[in-house]
């Protein structure tokens, strides 16, 4: 798909209550997030709030006179359907008391994903790596493979392999321990990537929708109506 070509199920219509806004989509789904999220559509006027313009693909919405446009966009379709899988993984993983083994193959990739996205974006590679350990970075790294996503695959790949010559553990590293045994350059090395990585080279939200919301529709948001 090109980038300007819409997607086949794009917003259709958009509205709002008094928390929520409700972006209506072709199939009939309806997904809702906070509007508190919004800084600048909250504390918008209902006219200017009406102002929204879409982006290329159909699937996100941009304020321009509020802020300027997002190539994504300020509320993606893509990233409330992703956020759903990931909750819905993190759900069973709950159910089975964290036992990441337990679950089914596209559980475990999800919350895999989730725990890389999440732990990166908000301490880098070391925090993920030293949190979950091996097992769940080769799920993410399998994962990645699945859905397409080469540029992040690679990224994610390049950063094991900084560590891989301080050794394998069969336990998540403690976090204090591995930065302290790091070289100078490969502490350099890891932070590169963690800013490539945050460049977000691939589309993680769209790539993990098309790959898992068909075979996972009890994780999908939305309802025949806002009210649901």
């Amino acid at each position: 798909m090109t980038k300007t070509e819409p997607d086949p199920n794009p917003i259709v219509g958009v509205s709002f209550d008094d928390t929520r806004i409700l972006l209506a989509l072709a199939d009939g789904r309806v997904l809702a997030t906070p509007i508190r999220r919004y800084i600048r559509v909250a504390k918008a006027t209902p006219a200017q709030r009406q102002e929204w313009t879409l982006t290329p693909d159909g699937r996100g919405l941009n304020w321009p006179a509020l802020w300027p446009p997002a190539d994504h966009g300020m509320v993606s379709a893509w990233e409330l359907e992703q956020n759903a899988l990931y909750d819905h993984a993190l759900a069973l993983l709950r159910q089975a008391g964290w036992n990441l083994a337990a679950l089914p193959r596209d559980a475990r990739e999800l919350a895999a994903l989730w725990r890389l996205e999440a732990d990166i974006n908000n301490g880098g590679f070391l925090q993920f790596f030293c949190n979950w350990g091996e097992q769940t970075c080769q799920l993410a790294l399998d994962a990645l493979d699945r859905i397409g996503a080469r540029a992040a695959r690679r990224c994610l790949g390049d950063m094991a392999g900084v560590i891989a010559r301080y050794g394998e553990t069969s336990e998540p590293a403690a976090l204090q321990d591995l930065p302290g045994r790091l070289t100078e350059a490969d502490s350099e090395r890891l932070y590169e990537l963690d800013q490539e990585f945050w460049s977000y080279p691939d589309r993680l939200d769209v790539l993990v929708v098309r790959e898992y919301a068909a075979r996972m529709p009890q994780a999908m948001p939305g309802a025949s109506s806002p009210a649901a």
